[in-house]
């Protein structure tokens, strides 16, 4: 498997001018294949290397929101403005012609709102209005050191649409006010220990710096790529971002998909209750879709809209398509990171694959090239 699969990255890796990739798929025992192709700096990529994993972060920080839930200390339907007052002073923000107006929404927001972004936050590089607000000095922009940018208002009411944004970094903060510890101490103890995922932090010092991966700006003409780790600093102490702070590897994310290909069961017993499990692989948006992304910023991501014509909906922390693609069963989870590391589980399969590149804007037609050659080689070989 593991050579058919390699192959196959890297063939498109070589053919849309990717440096270095690294990938694995796993069923719900064990890794199935690990492998890696190409490099940089003069040297070849490695299992040993860590990547920012950007929003895969948010999967992992959900289970340990629901672990909360589980314990009795959260509940979904809960008012979280009971927990961070912050929450309750968030304005919603509507475009009025030129202008954008603000108004106090007439809904709460609840941890469930948060957990399946339907709370009414956004990202300015998807959202217009958000965009106009940066771009206007009113709202930060998006940082990987800092946490200003959670600021941003509400788009919507809570509860009446979807849109894809910081509602996990808010939830990382809601973790650590509970549990009276950062991010990175919790999710150590509750989720990374557990997991034996010994590659994974949001302290890069932890770690080890030099094993982070260069992060990559693509030139979308020719292919070729300029150093921009720049844009995004490692961080090596608070604050830890909930919705995209997580350093990790294959080897480590693989062994967190198999927590969900088992219903919550980590190799030396539960981590997560079937029950809370489930809810991570089954719709939680009703009648809502999860709709095409925009870009309103060319160089973080371009448009993008997982497998266009199939109805898709959101579960707590994922992404799912409801109905068979070509290659993944119906009712399979999947996600992004804004470098290019992506990732699915196919619960029917039982089986889930992820590749990780790490370059800027996410979406790119040559990344999801990548991905896509390995997904179609890893579902010939079942």
């Amino acid at each position: 498997m593991l050579d058919i699969i390699k192959q196959a990255v890297a063939q498109s890796a070589e053919t849309h001018k990717i440096p270095f990739v690294s990938f694995g798929a796993t069923d719900g025992d064990a890794s199935l294949c690990e492998g890696q192709h190409g490099g940089f700096d003069g040297q070849s990529l490695t299992g040993n290397h860590i990547f920012r994993i950007a929003s895969m972060t948010k999967p992992v920080v959900t289970v340990a929101a629901l672990q909360l839930v589980e314990a009795g200390k959260l509940s979904l339907d809960q008012n979280m403005k009971e927990i961070l007052p912050a929450l309750g002073e968030v304005k919603l923000a509507r475009r009025n012609g030129d202008a954008i107006e603000f108004t106090t929404p007439e809904t709460d927001i609840t941890l469930h709102h948060l957990l399946t972004h339907t709370a009414g936050f956004g990202y300015s590089f998807h959202d217009d209005v958000l965009a106009q607000l940066e771009a206007e000095g009113k709202i930060a922009p998006l940082a990987s050191d800092n946490d200003d940018f959670m600021s941003a208002p509400l788009l919507f009411e809570p509860g009446t649409n979807w849109e894809y944004g910081i509602g996990l970094d808010w939830v990382g903060k809601i973790i650590e006010a509970v549990t009276g510890t950062d991010l990175n101490a919790h999710m150590t103890a509750h989720i990374f220990e557990p997991l034996g995922m010994q590659h994974s932090s949001f302290d890069a010092s932890v770690l080890g710096v030099e094993r982070v991966v260069p992060l990559n700006l693509r030139d979308g003409a020719d292919g070729s790529m300029t150093d921009a780790s720049a844009l995004m600093p490692l961080v090596t102490k608070p604050p830890y971002l909930g919705g995209g702070g997580m350093l990790s590897n294959v080897t480590d994310y693989l062994a967190f998909m198999r927590l969900l290909l088992n219903r919550g069961m980590g190799p030396s017993g539960p981590v997560l209750g079937a029950t809370y499990a489930d809810m991570m692989l089954s719709n939680q948006i009703g009648e809502l879709e999860v709709p095409l992304q925009p870009s309103t910023n060319a160089l973080l991501v371009d448009e993008h809209e997982w497998f266009p014509g199939i109805t898709k909906r959101w579960s707590y922390g994922l992404f799912m398509n409801e109905t068979d693609t070509q290659t993944r069963r119906a009712h399979s989870a999947a996600w992004s990171g804004l470098y290019c590391t992506y990732f699915f589980v196919d619960p029917a399969s039982r089986i889930g694959g992820t590749v990780m590149m790490q370059m800027l804007p996410c979406y790119n037609p040559a990344s999801k090239a990548v991905f896509a050659a390995f997904e179609e080689a890893l579902y010939q070989q079942l």
